[in-house]
């Protein structure tokens, strides 16, 4: 079978929402060498981390056959002739962007839904992108076959929202790379990372987008008031104008020294960061994959996480929960951590057992269900 995948982002290296699609791209590859996988992009790109995930047989990059505008191409008639000349037989708008016009009867359609945040926290977008936003998930939904939905979380807020059909929506869960088992028994490249990364000897982490729904205030104001003051605190996130806030605020909390930053990590190096770590601290808002809670799991790191989102949807009994504005319980639950050993190795232990269900395999495997499903087959 041959897939097609809206890759707009897929090849945009400073897009943080391409990890997801590249996970997923490179996952299908792997398990299915038969099978093709085409990545439609209106432009081409040098990226080294592309060329990685085009290096899988499988995987192909598909620009433009005819002279068609982006925008054109992308969401109405044109990318149909691609499709027809390629073979495709199920598209996938992993941005939630599905073509328009005539064609659509040849080609099954599934769109993925990973977070519907726009709709809880207004600040964060203008009143055009949160309508646009609104208007194209929306609009996916109502003409995809299939929906996939990363999390329990956000299936019921599309159903809520926008009044898919249950039937519809397939809650298929991210994975953990495969090369993090593997880099976990390398315990030079561990150690070589912490140098790269110029890394303290005790942090707990805490990985944001510096949104208004990454709720670092509650951070700050818990980091400030745990007991072991020589514990640092690692965040990994790009800075904008909420980052500059809340270095203001780490000045004032005078915590500011006990803080690095490091904007972007090497994907290779993300699960270093988690082993050296004593904690992952995940306070979101409204998390709807739970992408760090299940790379922190696989690495052997205890997670405290707000209670919000899809949490306890991914960690179930093995982390420890928070309200996200009950600044004590996560400073109670930090404490906890850092001093508690035998509830540190219970949380590990439930923690690997559970994660090593979110596999590249079943990622991969999940999916080509949902196509052959959109495609009447299973």
């Amino acid at each position: 079978m041959t897939v097609g995948f809206d890759g707009i982002r897929t090849v945009n290296s400073d897009s943080e929402l391409c990890y997801y699609d590249r996970l997923l791209i490179s996952s299908l590859g792997m398990e299915y060498p038969r099978d093709s996988f085409m990545v439609y992009t209106p432009e081409n790109s040098s990226d080294r981390a592309l060329s990685w995930l085009l290096s899988i047989s499988s995987v192909h990059l598909k620009t433009p056959y005819k002279d068609f505008s982006k925008w054109m191409w992308r969401n109405w008639n044109g990318i149909y002739t691609d499709f027809h000349r390629h073979g495709v037989k199920v598209y996938h708008g992993l941005d939630s962007v599905l073509p328009l016009g005539h064609g659509k009867e040849k080609v099954r359609m599934v769109t993925t839904v990973r977070d519907l945040t726009f709709k809880r926290f207004m600040n964060d977008y203008t009143w055009f992108g949160k309508f646009m936003r609104s208007s194209r998930i929306g609009r996916a939904c109502k003409r995809a076959d299939r929906v996939i939905a990363t999390s329990e979380y956000v299936k019921n807020a599309i159903i809520k929202k926008y009044g898919t059909s249950t039937d519809k929506i397939d809650v298929i869960y991210t994975a953990f790379r495969d090369e993090y088992i593997e880099n976990l028994n390398d315990k030079v490249f561990i150690q070589n990372t912490k140098g790269k990364y110029n890394l303290p000897t005790n942090f707990i982490l805490a990985v944001t987008d510096f949104g208004s729904l990454s709720n670092m205030e509650t951070l700050y104001h818990a980091f400030s008031k745990i007991e072991d003051k020589k514990i640092d605190l690692v965040i990994i996130g790009k800075k904008n104008d909420h980052y500059r806030q809340l270095k203001r605020l780490a000045e004032k909390l005078n915590i500011d020294e006990r803080i690095v930053r490091v904007s972007k990590v090497n994907k290779h190096n993300f699960m270093c960061l988690y082993a050296l770590s004593k904690a992952l601290v995940e306070p979101s808002l409204a998390d709807g994959m739970g992408q760090c809670v299940i790379e922190a799991m696989i690495s052997d790191t205890p997670v405290i996480a707000s209670d919000d989102g899809c949490h306890r949807e991914i960690a179930k009994d093995a982390a420890l929960y928070f309200d996200p504005k009950n600044v004590e319980q996560l400073t109670a639950h930090i404490n906890t951590v850092l001093k508690d050993p035998d509830t540190c190795k219970r949380m590990t232990e439930k923690g690997k057992q559970l994660a090593e269900q979110f596999t590249q395999q079943n990622l991969a495997q999940n999916t080509m269900l949902t196509y052959n499903k959109a495609r009447g087959k299973a």
